[in-house]
């Protein structure tokens, strides 16, 4: 026989009490954690891949939205562009290296978010998820406006073009999108909102 609830006073009813997550949800984000997880593994692992991926994309920002021939002729991390439209076209070329590469930074992201769906049980794994992409597409975005940037200012002031872009521009402006990206995961994935709320 269960004992019935003692009487309120003031008649209300009793306060809701959050369930516990289940075993099965708890399975359930562990099994979604592990391929988030080896993807970003692979992505640091797989570096020389990625940094050929980002040359890519680079060389594409470059010719289709700038206008400026450009390619990646070797299978290595190097895109070389058109520095001058002279009779006898003049090409440069920049090495995307390891610490140029938002490689570092997107599999961060994704271990992190691996580690959260499996720890941080109180954000909801679709968020975290959405969160990690957002991270990664901007993370990728900007350092490939980095590298565009870099270039154009080395063809237009030369080797003091690329110095202040490189180490003052672009420093900056990674910086800057680490701490967006930052407060952007946090909103997305880990702040409730107003119906999360109890």
């Amino acid at each position: 026989m269960t004992a019935p609830l003692p009487t309120l006073a003031d008649g209300g009813p009793p306060a809701r009490v959050a369930p516990r997550p289940s075993l099965g949800g708890a399975v359930l984000r562990a099994v979604l954690a592990i391929p988030v997880a080896a993807l970003g593994v692979a992505v640091v692992l797989g570096m020389d891949r990625f940094r050929y991926g980002e040359a890519h994309l680079t060389a594409w920002t470059l010719e289709h939205v700038l206008r400026r021939p450009a390619s990646v002729p070797s299978p290595e991390a190097v895109f070389y562009y058109r520095a001058a439209a002279t009779p006898v076209p003049v090409w440069g070329g920049f090495t995307i290296t390891e610490e140029c590469s938002a490689a570092w930074f997107v599999g961060g992201v994704l271990v992190a978010t691996a580690l959260l769906l499996v720890l941080w049980r109180r954000a909801r794994a679709g968020r975290l998820l959405v969160a990690s992409l957002v991270t990664v597409v901007l993370l990728v975005v900007v350092n490939t406006a980095r590298m565009v940037l870099i270039t154009e200012a080395t063809v237009h002031w030369g080797e003091t073009g690329f110095g202040w872009s490189h180490t003052v521009g672009g420093s900056i402006l990674m910086i800057a999108t680490l701490c967006l990206c930052a407060l952007l995961f946090a909103r997305i994935a880990l702040l409730p909102r107003e119906a999360d709320r109890p």
